[in-house]
């Protein structure tokens, strides 16, 4: 299986995985096996990075055999051709790929399963993007949190 997370950066797992699919810079690719083991990490460039050309970025994720794509959010238009290439489409993560990837293999994911229904696409997209933010906000007290723990051992250390 091929998955697909959209990146921050270019640093494979270890990348900050980006909260838009079409805006995001790198593309980190993770060939994974039957067993759930990783075979192989790839980090390309967002071809089309700064263009809007509805359709295209599917079409390549098909020509690089991506079986999923998970990203921050997504388009209604944008699922809509991913389900058109059978490719499937998971919004609302948030985290390091690394981390992400564990998740998604251990059936722990709790994002927000992505939507081609068209009935009212803009309330569908502020949805999605509040329970994105609500998530990022639980994220980053949980990582305030870790830090001021971090802190206060190392000031003690330094006593």
């Amino acid at each position: 299986m091929r998955i697909c997370f959209t990146a921050d950066q270019s640093k494979g797992l270890d990348s900050v995985l980006s909260y838009h699919f079409g805006h995001c810079p790198y593309f980190v690719i993770v060939d994974v096996d039957e067993m759930g083991t990783v075979k192989n990490v790839e980090s390309i460039p967002n071809p089309l990075m700064g263009e809007h050309a509805p359709g295209e970025l599917p079409a390549f994720m098909k020509s690089k055999g991506v079986n999923v794509i998970i990203t921050g959010g997504m388009g209604p238009k944008a699922q809509q051709y991913f389900a058109s290439y059978g490719i499937q489409t998971i919004v609302g993560a948030y985290g390091r790929v690394r981390d992400v990837l564990e998740e998604y293999l251990q059936k722990k994911i709790n994002y927000i399963p992505s939507t081609t229904e068209e009935t009212h696409p803009e309330e569908q997209a502020e949805n999605d993007e509040v329970a994105r933010l609500k998530k990022e906000v639980a994220f980053l007290r949980e990582e305030i949190a870790d830090l001021k723990t971090i802190l206060k051992k190392l000031e003690e250390r330094l006593k």
